[in-house]
């Protein structure tokens, strides 16, 4: 595993909120997750919260079908990997998000709603941010492991 140097720019990908934009979004977080040397269960991680927060802009940040940017930046640090997803839609703080109720049978969960349960069982950390002028920036903290 090689360190980039601290001086290295951050991996960025824009493209515009919609459902065929999926695919090059989560193959920038596979590459940027090969190229930062994680191992492949935390490269699983990564991916899945950042699939589960990308899928939320795509259907909800956008009203009326509008289809603003979608930001992802990719960082490793020694200790950690941050992916951070901005948009310039309708404020949304996942903490006001509820919890599922997990111990309840499945006939009686309402549908949707395991989304963000998964990005929080998926990273460590989970920090979200109002941008000034509008939009939203939320940052997905995945620690690693030390070399051995």
């Amino acid at each position: 595993m090689t360190d980039r140097p601290a001086d290295a720019p951050d991996a960025e990908i824009v493209c515009p909120a919609r459902p065929e934009s999926l695919a090059a979004l989560l193959a920038f977080v596979a590459e940027a997750s090969a190229r930062a040397g994680l191992d492949r269960d935390s490269t699983f991680a990564v991916r899945l919260a950042a699939e589960e927060v990308c899928t939320n802009v795509i259907a909800h940040a956008y009203p009326n079908g509008a289809a603003g940017p979608v930001r992802l930046r990719f960082r490793r640090d020694p200790a950690a990997v941050l992916v951070t997803v901005e948009d310039l839609g309708i404020p949304f703080d996942p903490a006001q998000v509820a919890r599922p109720a997990a111990d309840a049978a499945w006939e009686a969960r309402p549908i949707g709603g395991m989304g963000w349960h998964l990005v929080r069982e998926s990273v460590d950390e989970v920090r979200h941010e109002h941008l000034p002028g509008g939009g939203n920036r939320l940052t997905l903290v995945k620690r690693l492991s030390p070399d051995p």
